[in-house]
């Protein structure tokens, strides 16, 4: 069973993906995908970081599950510039 906060998570990124202007490419081409999410209370940070997303919002940090609403819908609407498995899933089984 998915964790209460996990579809809460699932739930603000799909709400994130019906506003595309959240989402503000800040790299340029050729450097790893870093982009700025204009969130619900401010702005976060999503970066590519060896080969996987990151965010600085205080929930990645806190939870240290390698997750955020930020980094689900970065990972949703960049995905064909992603490799897989950008995401870690939390209780993923292998």
């Amino acid at each position: 069973m998915l964790q209460s906060h996990l579809q809460n998570l699932i739930a603000k990124a799909h709400r994130y993906q019906e506003e595309p202007e959240r989402f503000e490419r800040t790299s340029t081409e050729g450097d790893a995908l870093s982009v700025t999410v204009h969130g619900a209370n401010g702005d976060h940070y999503v970066v590519l970081l060896d080969g996987h997303l990151t965010c600085d919002c205080d929930g990645f940090a806190q939870r240290g599950e390698g997750i955020c609403a930020h980094v689900l819908a970065v990972e949703h609407h960049f995905q064909e510039e992603l490799p897989a498995n950008a995401v870690d899933w939390p209780f993923a089984t292998a």
